[in-house]
């Protein structure tokens, strides 16, 4: 109705404009009786109905040039019918070029407010929080940041950045913005936390850079809410240091089987140095009291008794290792020591299965950096499990053995064969899976294997089993060495 009713405003100001022009024309004609040029008035309408209607304004060109030569058949006219004809001819180039501006005008007026209203919805639509600061206050924000901090884009304008940070992490943002502008960098990317409305607090990734906003330079900041993964991480962390704490557990308590079966061999291995400190004490006592033997006689004896407590002393201190609960520690570590180390603690084992243990240990082999208990308890299960398959076939030869391959990533190797009765394929696939076992029932969790590979790819190396049924089994370790920063 209102679009009605401005057309009908607008003709009505253009016609009486063309009326107006004709009239002023009759009166210098016919009551001035001068040659004033009158046309110049219908400039007027011509320029005013391009603006409004742009190219339709030739017909009012058109019309106004009808109106001049209609002073010629009234017989009013002054001017030749040629010059009229010029000046009608002007009209409408003039016509012309008012509605080509016209035109070029609105197609930019067009152009610009399909862009703004492209960038407008883009912003506004974002599923990032976008907003403006100068001088810390904010100018301008969009919906969607309006939304992640609670509150109305209203609100939000003229409000300061500093407002907005969690007062723990203002003075690390403020020290960012400080570097920023001493080291003249234009962009900057952090993670802060930022308080909402009603109090609550959000964690955000920032991202701003400096950009000119209505002339002026200023700062635009994308923010995203990260919040929800903030909480996945941390409760990421703490189930991984729940698993961490349940592998920790879970090991000690393999650990502590794997005692449980060296039990017998322990307890035979500490009674022979036990039975030697008796028998060599009881030796000392009566030559001192029956002095029946020289002061060296009775010095040998105590020296000897001495060497029996060192031994069972070992023993014990190996035992002590085994079942303490320790935190990953690493260090540099020799290979070889801790496989000889692990093949003395099992040697009374060895011995009473009968089972003859060849070393070929690398010397030259270089140290890597490890967690000594942790490695001596996957050495511990490879060597108690090529034992234990031993027990089940007549001829009992254990080979352990290193080497050093310079052309790998984990050139340095470990090698545990025996003689035993192997594995099939089927049970090769399932060696390593959790409370898989290859034992007779009760013999062994079905724990050892997994917790080996898990503590090997702990120090970034991997195991390989091969086998044949009934012609032995082949464990091989290998582990990178350390870097330089290590």
């Amino acid at each position: 109705m209102i679009f009605y009713f401005s057309c009908i405003l607008q003709i009505t100001i253009i016609f009486l404009l063309i009326a107006a022009s004709g009239g002023l024309g009759l009166y210098f004609h016919l009551v001035l009786h001068t040659d004033i040029v009158y046309t110049h008035f219908l400039y007027i309408p011509i320029a005013l109905s391009g603006m409004w209607w742009g190219r339709k304004c030739i017909f009012v060109a058109v019309f106004s040039g009808g109106v001049v030569f209609s002073f010629h058949i009234f017989g009013v006219g002054i001017a030749s019918p040629w010059n009229d004809a010029a000046r009608v001819l002007f009209f409408i180039i003039v016509a012309f070029f008012i509605a080509s501006l016209r035109e070029k005008i609105m197609a930019g007026q067009r152009a610009l407010s399909i862009s703004e209203e492209k960038y407008r919805l883009l912003i506004d639509k974002s599923l990032t929080g976008i907003f403006v600061y100068r001088d810390d206050k904010i100018l301008f924000a969009n919906s969607h940041f309006s939304e992640i901090l609670g509150y109305s884009s209203q609100d939000i304008i003229g409000k300061s950045i500093w407002e907005l940070i969690h007062e723990r992490d203002r003075p690390k943002v403020r020290d960012l913005v400080s570097r920023s502008k001493v080291e003249n960098l234009s962009d900057l990317h952090y993670e802060c936390r930022l308080v909402r409305g009603d109090g609550k607090t959000i964690w955000a990734d920032v991202a701003s850079s400096v950009a000119d906003y209505e002339g002026k330079p200023a700062v635009l900041v994308n923010v995203y809410n990260i919040t929800e993964r903030k909480e996945a991480e941390e409760k990421r962390g703490e189930l991984s240091e729940l698993a961490r704490k349940q592998e920790e557990q879970l090991i000690h308590s393999t650990r502590l089987a794997e005692l449980g079966e060296m039990a017998a061999s322990i307890s035979h291995e500490l009674n022979q140095p036990l039975t030697g400190i008796r028998n060599f004490a009881r030796n000392a006592f009566y030559m001192i009291e029956k002095s029946a033997g020289s002061p060296e006689d009775v010095k040998s004896n105590l020296r000897l008794i001495s060497e029996q407590v060192d031994r069972a002393s070992k023993i014990i201190n190996q035992m002590r290792e085994l079942t303490r609960r320790s935190e990953r520690l690493f260090a540099s570590v020799n290979i070889n020591s801790i496989l000889r180390e692990s093949i003395d603690f099992l040697m009374p084992q060895m011995k009473l299965s009968g089972v003859k243990v060849t070393l070929a240990l690398f010397e030259d082999l270089p140290e890597i950096m490890g967690d000594r208990i942790r490695l001596e308890q996957v050495f511990l299960n490879l060597l108690t499990n090529a034992r234990q398959a031993l027990e089940e076939v007549a001829e009992r030869s254990l080979l352990v053995k290193t080497y050093f391959n310079a052309g790998s990533d984990l050139p340095v190797a470990i090698e545990i064969s025996d003689s035993g009765k192997g594995f099939t394929s089927e049970e090769a696939k399932n060696l390593f899976a959790p409370f898989f076992t290859t034992k007779k029932t009760g013999h062994g969790t079905g724990l050892g294997l997994s917790i080996s590979l898990s503590i090997i790819r702990d120090h970034k190396g991997k195991i390989e089993a091969v086998g044949d049924p009934g012609k032995g089994a082949t464990f091989t370790v290998r582990l990178p060495t350390p870097s330089e920063e290590e």
